[in-house]
């Protein structure tokens, strides 16, 4: 699909970049406070986080959250979750042969929700004044469910009317590498922008391509 070669392209040239990046030695003008955790909230987008918006169904738009852990000075260790849903549901009329519509209804949820857990790593060893490049890696638990019911006409069945009530999950562990740019706006807020390449484990030619753009509060020495 174009949507998903854009998002290669643009992660593929960002990977590319970070040999580059990682050369800067520039020194710092302000150094950056030596913060122990952060909390993170951003617009996130996927090709399976928000999939229902593209055909026109009513779809919550995902907000990735996140909780990060500094081991070291350029190493941290984050968690992150992101859920969305698509959901809706429709009734009318199906014209049958010689005699009146009948009517049918049906309902559905589809339901994504990704937990990652993540290392991130400074690749400047001093911040372009405000600027830093991590580069990013670690795994991504995916979970899909799918709830559906429907009432519709069926003259074989008791009443004159058939129904369905359908229940399903699945599942799915990806691989998880990219670049994230986070600018610092004070000495506790950043804003950050992360773009990243997710091969699934079950099929490693099943790439899902991923980007967030948020802020991150800073605490704790």
């Amino acid at each position: 699909m174009s949507f998903v070669s854009l998002h290669q392209v643009a992660g593929c040239g960002l990977l590319f970049l970070a040999p580059l990046l990682s050369q800067a030695q520039a020194p710092a003008s302000d150094p950056p406070p030596a913060h122990r955790f952060y909390v993170g909230a951003g617009a996130y987008t996927s090709q399976h986080e928000y999939w229902g918006a593209r055909y026109g169904m009513p779809a919550t738009r995902p907000v990735q959250v996140a909780f990060g852990y500094r081991l070291r000075a350029r190493l941290v260790l984050e968690l992150n979750a992101v859920t969305a849903a698509t959901r809706g549901a429709a009734f009318g009329f199906v014209p049958l042969a010689g005699g009146a519509p009948q009517p049918y209804t049906y309902t559905y949820a589809n339901r994504s929700t990704s937990v990652g857990l993540l290392a991130r790593y400074a690749l400047l060893r001093a911040p372009v004044r405000r600027l830093q490049v991590d580069g990013v890696g670690g795994l991504t638990l995916r979970r899909y469910s799918f709830d559906g019911t429907g009432l519709y006409p069926d003259n074989a069945a008791p009443g004159g009317f058939g129904h369905y009530d359908l229940h399903s999950q699945d599942g799915d562990v990806l691989l998880t590498a990219g670049l994230s740019v986070r600018y610092r706006l004070c000495p506790h807020l950043e804003a950050v922008a992360d773009g990243t390449l997710s091969p699934s484990l079950q099929a490693l030619r099943d790439v899902t391509t991923a980007a967030a753009v948020g802020l991150r509060y800073n605490f704790g020495r």
